[in-house]
Protein backbone atom coordinates (compact mmCIF):
# COMPACT_ATOMS: atom_id res chain seq x y z
CA UNK A 1 0.00 0.00 0.00
CA UNK A 2 1.48 3.31 -1.05
CA UNK A 3 0.84 6.79 0.20
CA UNK A 4 0.24 8.04 3.70
CA UNK A 5 -0.99 5.71 6.38
CA UNK A 6 -4.58 6.39 7.40
CA UNK A 7 -4.86 8.28 10.66
CA UNK A 8 -7.07 6.67 13.31
CA UNK A 9 -10.13 8.73 14.22
CA UNK A 10 -9.10 9.16 17.85
CA UNK A 11 -5.72 10.49 16.73
CA UNK A 12 -7.35 12.81 14.18
CA UNK A 13 -9.62 14.20 16.90
CA UNK A 14 -6.68 14.61 19.29
CA UNK A 15 -4.64 16.45 16.65
CA UNK A 16 -7.55 18.59 15.58
CA UNK A 17 -9.28 18.64 12.22
CA UNK A 18 -8.41 22.03 10.70
CA UNK A 19 -9.17 20.93 7.11
CA UNK A 20 -12.56 19.56 8.17
CA UNK A 21 -11.91 16.11 6.69
CA UNK A 22 -14.67 13.59 7.12
CA UNK A 23 -14.35 11.72 10.39
CA UNK A 24 -15.32 8.07 10.32
CA UNK A 25 -18.20 7.18 12.58
CA UNK A 26 -17.77 3.47 11.88
CA UNK A 27 -14.25 2.94 13.19
CA UNK A 28 -14.22 0.33 15.95
CA UNK A 29 -13.30 1.66 19.38
CA UNK A 30 -11.68 -1.02 21.53
CA UNK A 31 -12.25 -0.86 25.27
CA UNK A 32 -9.45 0.49 27.45
CA UNK A 33 -7.04 -2.11 28.79
CA UNK A 34 -7.72 -2.83 32.43
CA UNK A 35 -5.48 -5.86 32.96
CA UNK A 36 -1.90 -4.67 33.35
CA UNK A 37 -0.62 -8.06 34.53
CA UNK A 38 2.52 -9.18 32.74
CA UNK A 39 1.58 -11.55 29.88
CA UNK A 40 2.78 -15.16 30.18
CA UNK A 41 4.95 -14.70 27.08
CA UNK A 42 7.09 -12.16 28.95
CA UNK A 43 7.34 -14.03 32.27
CA UNK A 44 10.70 -15.71 31.57
CA UNK A 45 12.47 -12.58 30.32
CA UNK A 46 13.39 -10.07 33.02
CA UNK A 47 14.15 -7.30 30.50
CA UNK A 48 10.84 -7.75 28.67
CA UNK A 49 8.96 -7.92 31.95
CA UNK A 50 10.59 -4.70 33.15
CA UNK A 51 9.70 -3.01 29.83
CA UNK A 52 6.06 -4.07 30.31
CA UNK A 53 6.00 -2.88 33.92
CA UNK A 54 7.38 0.52 32.84
CA UNK A 55 5.37 1.05 29.66
CA UNK A 56 1.88 -0.45 30.19
CA UNK A 57 0.94 1.78 33.17
CA UNK A 58 2.33 4.84 31.35
CA UNK A 59 0.24 4.13 28.25
CA UNK A 60 -2.83 3.56 30.39
CA UNK A 61 -2.33 6.88 32.20
CA UNK A 62 -1.99 8.62 28.81
CA UNK A 63 -5.24 6.99 27.71
CA UNK A 64 -3.75 5.29 24.64
CA UNK A 65 -3.59 1.67 25.82
CA UNK A 66 -6.55 -0.46 24.81
CA UNK A 67 -7.16 -4.20 24.69
CA UNK A 68 -6.42 -4.08 20.94
CA UNK A 69 -2.93 -2.68 21.66
CA UNK A 70 -1.85 -5.50 23.96
CA UNK A 71 -0.08 -7.56 21.28
CA UNK A 72 1.71 -4.50 19.88
CA UNK A 73 2.98 -3.69 23.37
CA UNK A 74 4.13 -7.30 23.86
CA UNK A 75 6.00 -7.02 20.56
CA UNK A 76 7.62 -3.78 21.73
CA UNK A 77 8.67 -5.34 25.05
CA UNK A 78 10.23 -8.39 23.38
CA UNK A 79 12.04 -6.21 20.83
CA UNK A 80 13.25 -3.82 23.52
CA UNK A 81 14.55 -6.74 25.62
CA UNK A 82 16.44 -8.16 22.64
CA UNK A 83 17.93 -4.74 21.93
CA UNK A 84 19.12 -4.52 25.55
CA UNK A 85 20.70 -7.98 25.28
CA UNK A 86 22.51 -7.01 22.06
CA UNK A 87 23.79 -3.81 23.69
CA UNK A 88 25.09 -5.81 26.68
CA UNK A 89 26.95 -8.12 24.31
CA UNK A 90 28.50 -5.11 22.58
CA UNK A 91 29.62 -3.67 25.92
CA UNK A 92 31.27 -6.89 27.04
CA UNK A 93 32.76 -8.08 23.71
CA UNK A 94 33.21 -4.80 21.86
CA UNK A 95 32.09 -3.84 18.39
CA UNK A 96 35.14 -5.38 16.65
CA UNK A 97 35.50 -9.14 17.03
CA UNK A 98 38.68 -9.77 15.01
CA UNK A 99 40.92 -8.51 12.25
CA UNK A 100 41.27 -10.06 8.81
CA UNK A 101 44.45 -12.10 8.28
CA UNK A 102 47.21 -10.07 6.68
CA UNK A 103 45.17 -6.88 6.93
CA UNK A 104 44.24 -4.27 9.45
CA UNK A 105 40.59 -4.33 8.34
CA UNK A 106 38.35 -5.06 11.31
CA UNK A 107 35.54 -7.60 11.39
CA UNK A 108 32.56 -5.88 12.95
CA UNK A 109 30.56 -7.77 15.55
CA UNK A 110 27.21 -9.05 14.27
CA UNK A 111 25.67 -7.51 17.39
CA UNK A 112 26.19 -4.05 15.87
CA UNK A 113 23.78 -4.80 13.03
CA UNK A 114 21.39 -6.64 15.36
CA UNK A 115 21.31 -3.73 17.83
CA UNK A 116 20.77 -1.19 15.04
CA UNK A 117 17.92 -3.18 13.50
CA UNK A 118 16.22 -3.71 16.86
CA UNK A 119 16.61 -0.02 17.74
CA UNK A 120 14.82 0.90 14.50
CA UNK A 121 12.01 -1.51 15.27
CA UNK A 122 11.68 -0.14 18.82
CA UNK A 123 11.60 3.43 17.53
CA UNK A 124 8.80 2.55 15.09
CA UNK A 125 6.75 0.90 17.85
CA UNK A 126 7.34 3.81 20.24
CA UNK A 127 6.11 6.18 17.54
CA UNK A 128 2.95 4.11 17.08
CA UNK A 129 2.19 4.58 20.78
CA UNK A 130 3.08 8.30 20.77
CA UNK A 131 6.09 7.79 23.06
CA UNK A 132 8.71 9.77 21.16
CA UNK A 133 9.15 13.55 21.47
CA UNK A 134 8.11 14.17 17.86
CA UNK A 135 5.09 11.86 17.93
CA UNK A 136 3.94 13.50 21.19
CA UNK A 137 4.03 16.98 19.64
CA UNK A 138 1.48 15.80 17.08
CA UNK A 139 -1.02 15.00 19.83
CA UNK A 140 -3.20 17.70 21.33
CA UNK A 141 -5.16 16.10 24.11
CA UNK A 142 -7.85 18.51 25.24
CA UNK A 143 -8.45 19.13 28.90
CA UNK A 144 -11.59 17.44 30.21
CA UNK A 145 -14.07 20.27 30.61
CA UNK A 146 -17.02 17.96 31.18
CA UNK A 147 -18.26 18.06 27.59
CA UNK A 148 -17.96 15.13 25.26
CA UNK A 149 -15.26 15.79 22.62
CA UNK A 150 -16.87 13.36 20.19
CA UNK A 151 -20.05 15.42 20.24
CA UNK A 152 -18.11 18.49 19.12
CA UNK A 153 -16.64 16.68 16.12
CA UNK A 154 -19.63 14.58 15.17
CA UNK A 155 -22.02 17.49 15.10
CA UNK A 156 -24.01 17.20 18.33
CA UNK A 157 -25.24 20.49 19.65
CA UNK A 158 -23.70 21.81 22.85
CA UNK A 159 -25.70 20.93 25.92
CA UNK A 160 -27.39 23.82 27.61
CA UNK A 161 -26.66 24.28 31.27
CA UNK A 162 -29.59 23.97 33.65
CA UNK A 163 -30.78 27.24 35.13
Amino acid sequence: MQGRKPVPTALRIARGNPRKHTISRDEPVPPPAVDLAVPALLEGDADARRAWDDTAPLLQRLGVFTTADRDALILYCVTFARWQQAERELRTKGSVVAYRKGSKAPIVSPYVAIANQLASQCRALLTEFGLTPVSRTRLHVPKDDGSDQKDKFFGARPRSKPA
